[in-house]
């Protein structure tokens, strides 16, 4: 009867134990797109690899006080579309580029990127206006083939750039390293056709310069860093490139809604130092649950208990031993007891 009772036990600890699982896995990944944690096809899981594959510190920022942490000169930040504005908080990304820090900046339509790069006193802006190419494209104009000056050291090895639905920039007086086609065009009315009014012309879409002591990056288009395009043209190459030769590498998702709950807390122990106390407090608390009779479960407690034997004495066994402990009763009274108890032993067995 005890191991009819354990399976229905057994199968809600397994459901409980999925249940567990479903939850963590989903706490600890995202959906969004062009988000770090983000392991589909939109995504830039890749990015973060990428950067720890390279041998350097890799940090996701969540307060950009973290850029005050690494030393600058050594350091390279990158910012994939932000959706919400640095505002005074940018002050801080300028004093670290000034520095000497690296700053890549990846956005296609939105201002934040324009905003930052503002901010930082960077030359450079992004058109905002969707680029297409009809000639010279992957498969669709929408996504155009750039090509790249290869005599810059951080684009060496890379030939052809991909965009995915990107723009171009309006370089200042940075460099281009990379360039559409002459036959791109920036559709401005978006209706996915070239008109009149729009002009074939070859256009930069990765710039870099020099911002005080420090080096502005500029890509019209985070989706190069998908990790589905990472695959087509040089783009993993570039991205390789960028990333190597520093020792920290800061993935700044500060300004992006895209971090999942259970990183978001991991994050915040880190960011406050009490991570590894917690961790050490929990564990501990954890030996104590599980050492404990009293906070066991039950279907440990009853696995943990030795096995009992049935045991059935005879009518004679019984009359023997209780003669033997009360030898003052007469026959009638212990036969009656005998029988009483042989009586409640039988009901036992025949109810389990």
């Amino acid at each position: 009867m005890r191991g009819d009772r354990s399976v229905p036990r057994l199968l809600l600890g397994a459901l409980i134990g999925a249940v567990i699982l479903s939850l963590i896995v989903a706490g600890g990944t995202s959906a969004a797109s062009l988000g770090i944690f983000n392991t589909n096809w939109d995504g830039t899981s890749e990015v973060k690899t990428a950067a720890e594959s390279t041998g350097a510190q890799t940090t996701v920022v969540r307060n950009v006080s973290r850029y005050r942490t690494v030393p600058a000169n050594r350091s390279l930040a990158v910012v994939l579309s932000p959706d919400k504005t640095y505002g005074t908080e940018a002050e801080t990304i300028r004093s670290y580029v000034r520095s000497g820090g690296t700053l890549l900046i990846a956005e296609d339509y939105g201002n934040g990127g324009n905003e930052l790069l503002a901010a930082v006193g960077a030359d450079a802006r992004i058109d905002g206006r969707p680029l297409r190419d009809e000639q010279r494209a992957g498969p669709s104009p929408a996504f155009p083939k750039a090509s790249v000056n290869d005599t810059h050291p951080t684009t060496t090895g890379v030939n052809t750039i991909v965009l995915n639905h990107g723009s171009a920039v309006e370089p200042g007086n940075a460099t281009v390293l990379a360039n559409s086609s002459s036959f791109s065009y920036l559709d401005t009315n978006q209706n996915q056709t070239l008109d009149e009014s729009e002009t074939l012309a070859s256009r930069p879409v990765v710039t870099i310069e020099q911002v005080g002591q420090g080096t502005v990056i500029v890509v019209s288009d985070p989706s190069v860093f998908l990790n589905s395009m990472l695959d087509r043209g040089d783009n993993e190459v570039f991205l390789t490139g960028l990333v190597e030769g520093y020792e920290h590498v800061l993935l700044d998702v500060s300004h992006t809604t895209s971090v999942p709950p259970l990183v978001a807390l991991q994050l915040t122990l880190q960011d406050s130092g009490l991570g590894i106390a917690l961790l050490g407090a929990l564990s501990v608390l954890l030996v104590l649950l599980w050492s404990s009779d009293r906070m066991s479960l039950p279907w440990i407690r009853d696995q943990d208990k030795p096995a009992t034997k049935d045991v059935t004495l005879s009518q004679g066994d019984v009359l023997a031993t209780i003669r033997k402990r009360h030898p003052d009763w007469d026959d009638e009274r212990i036969e009656r007891v005998t029988n009483s108890l042989i009586q409640t032993d039988t009901n036992d067995r025949t109810d389990d």
